[in-house]
Parts: structure tokens; C-alpha cells; sequence
């Protein structure tokens, strides 16, 4: 299949569905008879790590390098990665590996009302895991000076096409980034209409849609930005706004379509 799903297809379709459809699924390999001859992606057929056994991804960049004018995350200091990477979102898996392990070694996961362990270290684990998630997508989304759009990306085209266009995009995301109840503001790509959305997230967990491929994820929690900007959340959505690694949010965007 053409790795390029095209500009003009999403275009010339209403609202860009169908040409989502047909880009994604026209082309397909029929199906072999042995399901047990059908070849599986290399990480389903890797082990997966047991319970507890998350592990901080490192930043998609030198961190020592975020100090040094020319190959810094300009906008949000040093600082603040730190303490956001390092501190916060470390924070995210410690938990995470805690709750999982706490809930192997659970005799019963039978709550009562005498007893709601286990349903405390489930809702605590949806947090968690997603903190850790959204915190991963936001940070490989971002590079150093940023990397510009051009406009045959196909996810330039796509919200060109569900939002009427870019700049119309934009406004929305930033409106939902500014809103003050929320922490996250959320692109993705849902398979139930094939259309990009703006998502409004007040937590990790609250806010997201079953099924969605999440391509953007800016954190507008107060730990993301309050050290260099203060109570100015909108100084801070435009300077990330300058950081986002478009090429990045082309691949993601192309490798959510072809699961559709």
C-alpha cells in the first residue's frame, strides 16, 4: 500500500472520511485460508515485560543539550523539563509499577464495603498508566527549534478538511488547550467516524475516546509551564506551538490511518 495517502484524496472527500476509507483499506492483500499463516508484527510476537516492570522513556532528545542556545526546547526551560520528565512523569510509571504489583499480590480483589482496595488501586491505575501514555506523546511530539509543517502532509490535509482548515484547527486546539478546567487538549484520529478531533482531557484518564489514536497531547497542568510563564498559559501554548515536530505528527497520523 502507498505509504502516502494524498492530500487532494482527503480534499475531495466530504468531511475526508470516505478518502480516509479508501486510502486505508482499498488496497488490502487477501486474506490466506491459515490464519496461522498470516504474519504478525514483530512486537506482538515479543515478549511483553510482566507487572511492575515499566520503565521512564528517555527524552527523544540529548537532555544535556537542552541547556545550550541552539539545540534547546526554546520556550520551556531546562528547568522545567527536569522537573516535568525527570520528577513528575517518573512519577507516573514509579506508581504505575506499585499499583500493578500491589494488585498481583492482592488475596481477593473482591471489594466490600469494609474493604475497597482493589478498587482504589484500579481507578488509581487508569490515572497512572495514562499520565504515562500522554506525557510520552507529548514529549516525542516536540523537538528542539521545532519542525515545520509543509502543506502535502496528509494530517495537514485531513484538518483541512474536518476543520475547514488549518488555522481553524488551530483556534480550536488552542481554545481547548486555554480552557482553565482542563490539562490536556488531545488531537486524535477516532475510527468510529475517520475524522480528527480536539479533545478536552481535566485528567489523565477523563476525557479520552475508546478507540481514538491520540497524535497530539499538550500538557497544560500547571507543572508544565508555571516555573517559566507564570499563570500565562496562552504565552506557553505559543511557544509550544513552535516546538511540534510535524514530521513526527505525519507518521503518527499515517500510522493511525492504516489501523483503520
Amino acid at each position: 500500500m502507498d505509504e502516502r495517502l494524498g492530500r487532494r484524496a482527503f480534499l475531495g472527500a466530504a468531511g475526508g472520511g470516505a478518502a480516509l476509507l479508501a486510502g486505508c483499506t482499498g488496497s488490502r492483500a487477501p486474506r490466506s485460508a491459515d490464519p496461522t499463516a498470516a504474519a504478525t508484527p514483530a512486537w506482538w510476537r515479543a515478549q511483553s515485560h510482566g507487572p511492575g516492570q515499566h520503565a521512564l522513556k528517555p527524552l527523544p532528545y540529548a537532555t544535556d543539550a537542552l541547556v545550550l542556545p541552539e539545540a534547546k526546547l526554546r520556550g520551556i526551560s531546562a528547568q522545567t523539563v527536569a522537573w516535568h520528565h525527570d520528577r513528575h512523569q517518573a512519577g507516573y510509571v514509579k506508581a504505575l509499577n506499585g499499583i500493578e504489583l500491589d494488585v498481583e499480590q492482592l488475596s481477593t480483589i473482591a471489594p466490600d464495603s469494609a474493604d475497597e482496595t482493589f478498587g482504589d488501586l484500579k481507578r488509581r491505575e487508569t490515572f497512572n498508566a495514562s499520565g504515562v501514555v500522554l506525557h510520552e506523546i507529548y514529549w516525542d511530539r516536540l523537538t528542539p527549534g521545532g519542525a515545520p509543517r509543509s502543506a502535502d502532509m496528509n494530517v495537514v490535509g485531513k484538518l483541512a478538511a474536518d476543520f475547514g482548515s488549518f488555522e481553524r484547527w488551530r483556534e480550536e486546539f488552542v481554545g481547548t488547550a486555554g480552557t482553565p478546567s482542563n490539562g490536556w487538549a488531545i488531537l486524535a484520529l477516532t475510527p468510529h467516524d475517520r475524522r480528527l478531533h480536539n479533545y478536552a482531557c481535566s485528567m489523565h484518564e477523563l476525557g479520552g475516546v475508546w478507540g481514538a489514536a491520540p497524535l497530539l497531547a499538550l500538557d497544560v497542568w500547571e507543572h508544565a509551564y508555571y516555573h517559566d510563564y507564570g499563570p500565562d498559559r496562552a504565552a506557553y501554548i505559543e511557544s509550544w506551538f513552535r516546538l511540534v515536530n510535524w514530521p513526527a505528527v505525519e507518521a503518527a497520523f499515517l500510522a493511525a490511518a492504516r489501523s483503520l
